[in-house]
């Protein structure tokens, strides 16, 4: 695969993701931000709070692997075979369907969280998620010259790691998933 290619698809997608962020949701009452559709399910702002959690950890550990990554005149890059099974595992379908319920970490589950009396200022959810979103832009843009799979990065998941390359691509995917959440929820 071009890495050039792949990098800008992923940089053109933060930046409509950011816009349509800032379009759509930025300037919604509290009321609007806030109502859950289901006792159970979460709100607007809930979602972007679990967002912010995974970009959080994401953007350090992608730029922790960059910073170790060689850098590389060939333009290429691989995404793995796990890389694309937890890409299309998260990406919704061209239809904007979300095609695989996935169940939260407790510790980016806003709802477990709100529980243990972490709160959520909806200022601060927006800032943090628009300064993220422009964050991992900049670590795209980073990428242009790196060889993406020469250093594995964390997931979540503390015994599986996954390139540089599929980070990225997960991230982002996960991203859009939310984002999708979130309009269904608006709507």
């Amino acid at each position: 695969m071009i890495r050039s290619e792949y990098l800008s698809d992923l940089r053109h997608t933060a930046r409509e993701i950011r816009n349509d962020v800032q379009k759509e949701f930025y300037f919604l009452e509290s009321e609007d931000l806030r109502r859950r559709p289901a006792p159970d399910k979460w709100s607007i702002i809930e979602v972007f709070a679990h967002i912010n959690i995974f970009q959080a950890f994401y953007i350090t550990e992608i730029s922790k692997a960059l910073e170790a990554a060689p850098d590389m005149d060939a333009d290429e890059t691989h995404i793995s075979w796990l890389g694309k099974q937890f890409i299309k595992s998260m990406r919704p379908s061209e239809e904007g369907i979300i095609s695989m319920k996935m169940p939260t970490f407790a510790k980016a589950d806003p709802i477990k969280r709100a529980k243990k009396g972490i709160a959520i200022n909806e200022k601060v959810v927006f800032s943090d998620f628009i300064h993220d979103i422009e964050e991992m832009e900049e670590l795209i843009i980073k990428s242009y010259d790196k060889d993406l799979t020469a250093v594995k990065v964390p997931t979540f998941l503390p015994f599986v790691k996954i390139s540089i390359a599929d980070a990225l691509g997960f991230n982002m995917a996960h991203v859009e998933r939310h984002i999708l959440q979130a309009k269904n929820i608006l709507e």
